[in-house]
C-alpha cells in the first residue's frame, strides 16, 4: 500500500505516524516505568541516526569505529537520563565523554587504519549527533515534576517549531521558490522556502506560547522570548537541514535510508541538531 503512495502521500502518511507515536511518547515520558523506556527510545535514535552517518562515511571510504561509536553514544544518552533522575550521577556524561574520547584512541593504537581521517570521523559522529541530540533527554526531565512548569511543554515546542519550520520552507518552496538557497548543496532549498520556514516558526513559536497561557500549561515563555527563540530555530533548524545534505552530497547519498516517505533516521532529526542545544541553552540561561 505505501509503495503505491505518492512521495508527498507518502510524506503525510509516515509524517502523521510519526508525530502520534512521537506525542504518546511525549505525553507518558514522565511515569516512572516509562523515564526508562523514554531515555533508551531516545539512544535508539541517535544510534540510528550515527549508523546512517557511517553509511555515508563507507561512501567515502572512511572507516570509522562504528561499533565503538554507536556502543558509546547510547551509554553517553543513558548517563545523561541518569544525571536528569539522581544527582549522584550528575558527572555521569562528562565521565562518559572522556571514556569514550580515550576509547577511540585506544582503538585506533590497535587498529592502526588511517587513524587521523578515520579516528576523526568517530569523533565527529559523536560530536555532530550523540551529544546534541541527547539534550532531548536533558530538556524532557529538566524540570522536576513538582516544579512550574513541565518538560514535555517544552520537548513538545521544540519538536514541534523546528517540524512546523521544515514543513513551512517545504511548502512555500515548493510553491513560490525560484532563487536558490545553497545550489551545491541543495538544489531545490531556495531562499523563498528559507523565509516561509522562518515564518512558520515565528508563528508556530507564538502560537504555542499563547496556547499554553490561555490553557494554563506548565511552560513559561515571554512574547518577546517567544519570538527571537523561534526565529532561532527557524534558522537553525534550516542549518541543520543543510548540514546534513552538505555530507550527503560529499558522500554521493540522497537518503541516509529508505523509510518510506521519511528517507532516513539522520534524514528524520538534522534539523534538531542544531535547534535541541538551542533549546537546552535558552533552559539553563533562563529558568
Amino acid at each position: 500500500m505505501i509503495n503505491q503512495m505518492t512521495n508527498m502521500q507518502q510524506r503525510l502518511f509516515s509524517g502523521f505516524i510519526a508525530a502520534i507515536l512521537t506525542l504518546m511518547l511525549i505525553f507518558f515520558s514522565q511515569a516512572p516505568a516509562f523515564k526508562v523506556i523514554s531515555t533508551l527510545l531516545i539512544a535508539l535514535i541517535i544510534a540510528v541516526a550515527i549508523w546512517e552517518f557511517y553509511q555515508i562515511a563507507y561512501a567515502k571510504n572512511f572507516y570509522p569505529a562504528a561499533k565503538l561509536g554507536i556502543t558509546t553514544s547510547v551509554l553517553y544518552t543513558i548517563s545523561v537520563g541518569l544525571s536528569t533522575q539522581y544527582p549522584i550521577f550528575h558527572l555521569l556524561p562528562d565521565i562518559v565523554l572522556l571514556a569514550s574520547l580515550i576509547a577511540f584512541f585506544l582503538y585506533y593504537f590497535i587498529k592502526g587504519q588511517e587513524p587521523f581521517l578515520n579516528l576523526a570521523t568517530t569523533i565527529f559522529s559523536f560530536v555532530y549527533l550523540a551529544i546534541p541530540l541527547s539534550c532531548l533527554v536533558s530538556i524532557t526531565y529538566y524540570f522536576s515534576q513538582s516544579g512550574a512548569q513541565d518538560g514535555r511543554w517544552w520537548i513538545a515546542y521544540l519538536l514541534i517549531t523546528t517540524k512546523i519550520t521544515d514543513t513551512g520552507a517545504f511548502l512555500i518552496g515548493k510553491r513560490f521558490g525560484k532563487q536558490k538557497l545553497a545550489p551545491f548543496i541543495s538544489p531545490q532549498k531556495t531562499w523563498e522556502g528559507a523565509l516561509g520556514g522562518l515564518i512558520f516558526a515565528l508563528v508556530t513559536s507564538i502560537l504555542i506560547t499563547l496556547t499554553a497561557s490561555l490553557v494554563g500549561g506548565a511552560f513559561s515563555l515571554t512574547f518577546v522570548q517567544s519570538i527571537w527563540l523561534g526565529a532561532g530555530i527557524g534558522i537553525l533548524g534550516q542549518c541543520g537541514d543543510l548540514s546534513e545534505s552538505l555530507l550527503k552530497r560529499d558522500g554521493g547519498i540522497k537518503d541516509s535510508n529508505q523509510l518510506p516517505g521519511l528517507g532516513g533516521m539522520l534524514d528524520m532529526v538534522d534539523s534538531l541538531v542544531f535547534t535541541t542545544p538551542l533549546v537546552y541553552i535558552f533552559l539553563k540561561a533562563y529558568t
